[in-house]
């Protein structure tokens, strides 16, 4: 136990849409040191906390209380007495509803270090997103944010005469439950029947549905509908202009189920994202880097360095640093990569890569690389040489002489050989073990079940770990592959359709997933 406290900040999260959280709140998770969270934090938020982080689950929704408020307002409490940072993370704002003043005030009466971070608040974001503006010059000039909830989680006690100005939109939280209350109470005051409301669910995420009518049927409407919580009300004439500003859900893949087994976060889930995509993504594995051996040595003498993926790059980077070596080490190399997102990652160390072959593959490199080796290690008087699509290989600072070269390539333990046989017979080759890939031994989410819809592979050990997880007799619909050793491990498991990616990058993947429809036959 620390002899005195340490700090609590309360942290807006946000409506659910990570990207909606704030940059200062981010800073604060990811220094935590116990992270105190409910049910409406993104699950992303949480990979942002650092290892050895405590992780405590207070997770509150209507009528079921994981924790209720005072023994959470008393574990903040005791968890500053451990900790130099405790982050009690809320969803929306801490102050709009949240029991963020309840929580601060319990923690300032007994000493404690309290900072408040804002968060934007539902009530204005998820209308946003269902292309309602919460005001509007010659519709309504202001709002009113109303809990639907009474402190002891019932159905409030509203004064509806209070919210009879047409001119005001009105916006009620967590009353899902009471819509036609709300609806009658509003029109008993002298509210139209006719004035357009709304019910938005899951605002500001990809699963985000929303209701419209007005207040004499909203209520049949979303039950039909059956709208499911967190959910937000909203009554006036800016519900109106829904139909011509929900740009949120005109995104192209706005709702579609897609299914992302992955090893590490990556620019592919955040592009689906982008997109609109409902994105469930299921650690199949962990990336760890590999201390390499007499690594100076084998780096020195190496007239090529090859990487076959990002993490190989990583692994290299790593163990520079380990080794205490800074970038002159690999002065006179030249390097050659798989891909264009190998080529990236390449990229952020100042490098730029020597060779990206056209076909994105170690059979592609190893062509690439055959090609251009008599041109760099033989006697040329060429300049530069193309390699084919968008790939050229500038040989104009070269050493030209008649000694095979040496290559080093950086790669996975497990990984294709197709690149090292390729190139065995004209280079002196080392194949560097660089990293293992891992399996992650965490549960597949429930709403997977046995029947996936859409899912995106980004390699063959992605393939064979996601399958290994899912119950026996479960199935995809629709797999789509990044390249053809994907593919035929798909073609090995109980997949309805296969669509394979024009070249092996995100990119191809995601036109794939998007003009789905027009591969078919």
């Amino acid at each position: 136990m620390r002899e005195n406290t340490g700090k609590v900040v309360l942290v807006g999260a946000g409506p659910g849409d990570t990207g909606l959280l704030t940059l200062k709140g981010e800073k604060y998770i990811k220094q935590a040191d116990c992270l105190v969270y409910d049910r409406l934090s993104s699950p992303e938020f949480l990979s942002m906390a650092k290892a050895g982080c405590e992780l405590i689950y207070v997770g509150k929704e209507n009528h079921n209380h994981v924790m209720k408020q005072d023994a959470i307002n008393e574990l903040l409490y005791e968890k500053s007495k451990y900790h130099e940072l405790v982050v009690r993370l809320k969803g929306g704002d801490p102050y709009v509803f949240g029991r963020g003043g309840e929580e601060a005030l319990y923690l300032v009466d007994r000493n404690v270090e309290v900072e408040v971070v804002p968060g934007v608040s539902s009530s204005v974001a998820a209308l946003a997103a269902a292309g309602i503006p919460i005001t509007h010059r010659g519709i309504a000039k202001g709002f009113q944010v109303i809990t639907a909830h009474s402190r002891k989680d019932e159905e409030a006690d509203i004064d509806y005469s209070l919210l009879t100005d047409e001119t005001i939109t009105c916006v009620f939280l967590m009353g899902l439950a009471h819509v036609k209350s709300i609806a009658a109470g509003l029109m008993k005051a002298g509210r139209r029947a006719d004035t357009p409301a709304a019910v938005i669910s899951n605002g500001t995420l990809a699963a985000q549905r929303k209701c419209i009518g007005t207040l004499a049927d909203i209520g049949e409407k979303i039950e039909e509908a059956k709208l499911i919580s967190p959910a937000i009300i909203v009554v006036g004439d800016v519900v109106s202009l829904n139909d011509r500003l929900d740009f949120f859900e005109k995104r192209p893949l706005f709702g579609r189920k897609i299914t992302v087994p992955y090893i590490k976060t990556n620019e592919l889930i955040a592009k689906l994202q982008q997109l609109g995509a409902d994105i469930t993504s299921v650690k199949t594995g962990i990336i760890k880097p590999v201390i390499i051996p007499k690594f100076v040595d084998k780096v020195r003498s190496a007239d090529w360095i090859v990487f076959t993926s990002k993490n190989g790059v990583r692994s290299f980077f790593y163990n520079l640093d380990l080794a205490g070596a800074d970038i002159r080490l690999i002065a006179n190399a030249r390097f050659a990569v798989v891909g264009k997102a190998t080529e990236k990652e390449l990229a952020k160390h100042h490098i730029n890569a020597d060779i990206i072959p056209a076909e994105q593959t170690g059979k592609g490199l190893a062509d690439a690389m055959k090609l251009c080796m008599p041109y760099v290690y033989g006697k040329s008087d060429e300049d530069t040489f193309d390699l084919g699509k968008n790939s050229t290989l500038d040989l104009s600072n070269g050493n030209i002489s008649d000694k095979m070269c040496k290559v080093c390539i950086f790669s996975a333990k497990e990984a294709s050989p197709d690149l090292e046989a390729g190139l065995k017979e004209i280079c002196e080759l080392e194949k560097i073990d660089a990293y293992v890939n891992e399996q992650a031994y965490e549960s597949i989410p429930e709403s997977i079940g046995n029947m996936v819809g859409e899912a995106v592979f980004t390699s063959a050990s992605n393939v064979e770990r996601f399958f290994h997880m899912l119950p026996e007799n479960a199935y995809v619909e629709t797999a789509y592959s990044i390249g053809e050793k994907t593919t035929a491990a798909l073609e090995q498991h109980n997949v309805r359709e296969i669509l394979q990616a024009d070249d092996s990058s995100y990119e191809a993947l995601i036109d794939k997933i998007s003009y789905k429809d027009a591969f078919k036959d």
